[in-house]
């Protein structure tokens, strides 16, 4: 039979003695490297001893951890420290220190002795006791730092997500603000085209006029020129001439009124502003712990919250057969509120596996008082209790996990 300084698998005493890290237990590293060729797989092996699969190391079995405890150097022989020369041979429970048998006579007299190798055994399954609780604790660490890298890339995502329809709002009230002030633009240039024309009128009516008064001009020029100018004048007669050069040019000379243009700039309202370009919403979540020792067939139990000033609360009750959640908007003492937006999320723990929790997303409209969803939210067995499945504890608490995002409130 092989002692625990001997390798099973050479039966020799331990040479280059290799630590397993799964089940710690130790080979000859040439034994158990000899073993990995014959037997690993996808680059894993079972431990020849228990079979709990191990990874194999990038450099083979020469990279697993030496047990030095079991290497055999000649120096498996433990001294006492305090008396150089005597080797240790118990083990003081009381004390908690390995004994020579002169320390025992003269400091442990009376005290409980142990085997060495049994209290070593002891120590070995505490550290891996201990070492298991580590690894498991390091493992929630773990999954809780990826998790909330998680949480920062989705937020980074909701962010980005967020400016870009910030962006795609302030295109929108800019396209709306260039057609509003286009067809402003457009009503400014017809009214001045209107205007353009009937003063063109007016110009070409006195370019007329003016034009028969030159000719008249130029005729009379003609006429002064003669010696005597009767026998033109009788020629044509007075009253003929009299007649071409009598215009009534009061008309053209009347000054229309002119309608100057003048575009009334308007102070840019903030606050209407803003209420176009909206808020920023951050969605809430809670968590809402319930027992179902108290939660009877004929009654009700709130869990209440509030949630961007409005009044919010999740309320369990059993039915013939289920416990049965629901969300409700409770009455609100702002009487203007007529409606309000919500995006909701209801999801009753697993505290087994949160992947099988039990989960209800919805948006709708509810008015103070309603109940955001009249029928059943989510539901369970009540009789059966699901304590094997994992929604309700030993101590028959369940816990609800709400987030609510109020998108919208309209107003009367």
């Amino acid at each position: 039979m092989a002692s625990k300084y001997t390798c099973s698998i050479c039966l020799n005493n331990f040479t280059k003695p290799k630590l397993l890290p799964c089940c710690h237990h130790t080979f000859c590293e040439h034994c158990i490297g000899d073993y990995i060729k014959a037997h690993a797989h996808l680059n894993k092996f079972n431990c020849p001893i228990c079979r709990q699969e191990t990874v194999v190391p990038s450099g083979g079995a020469s990279q697993f951890v030496n047990n030095f405890y079991l290497e055999d150097d000649d120096d498996d022989k433990q001294y006492c420290t305090k008396h150089k020369k005597k080797e240790i041979e118990v083990y003081c429970r009381d004390c908690h220190k390995p004994c020579c048998s002169v320390c025992v006579m003269v400091d442990h007299t009376g005290h409980t002795l142990a085997d060495l190798d049994d209290a070593d055994q002891e120590m070995r399954e505490i550290v891996m006791k201990l070492k298991t609780e580590s690894e498991k604790k390091i493992k929630q660490l773990q999954e809780h730092s990826d998790f909330l890298k998680t949480k920062i890339s989705d937020m980074n995502k909701s962010c980005k997500t967020a400016c870009d329809k910030v962006d795609k709002q302030i295109d929108n009230i800019c396209e709306k603000a260039r057609k509003m002030g286009g067809t402003i633009k457009d009503d400014i240039n017809k009214i001045g085209e209107d205007e353009n024309r009937k003063f063109t009128k007016l110009v070409e009516d006195d370019d007329k006029m003016t034009s028969k008064m030159k000719e008249w001009c130029e005729y009379a020029d003609r006429i002064l020129q003669h010696r005597s100018i009767i026998t033109s004048v009788d020629k044509h007669g007075l009253t003929d001439v009299q007649t071409k050069t009598d215009y009534n040019i009061s008309t053209n000379l009347h000054k229309p009124v002119v309608r100057h243009l003048y575009y009334s700039m308007v102070k840019v309202d903030v606050d209407c502003l803003k209420r176009l370009l909206g808020e920023v919403q951050t969605p809430t979540t809670f968590t809402s712990s319930f027992s179902l020792n108290q939660v009877k067939a004929d009654g009700e139990y709130y869990s209440d919250v509030i949630i961007q000033g409005l009044p919010w609360c999740v309320y369990v009750r059993r039915g013939r057969s289920s416990l049965l959640i629901d969300l409700r908007l409770k009455k609100v003492e702002d009487k203007t509120i007529k409606s309000v937006t919500v995006s909701y999320t209801v999801k009753m723990l697993n505290i087994n596996d949160k992947s099988k929790s039990l989960v209800n997303q919805r948006t709708c409209t509810c008015k103070p008082g309603d109940c955001i969803y009249r029928y059943n939210i989510l539901s369970i067995d009540c009789d059966k209790q699901d304590i094997n499945n994992g929604f309700i504890d030993d101590n028959k608490i369940f816990t609800v996990q709400t987030t609510v995002n109020i998108t919208d409130v309209e107003r009367k």
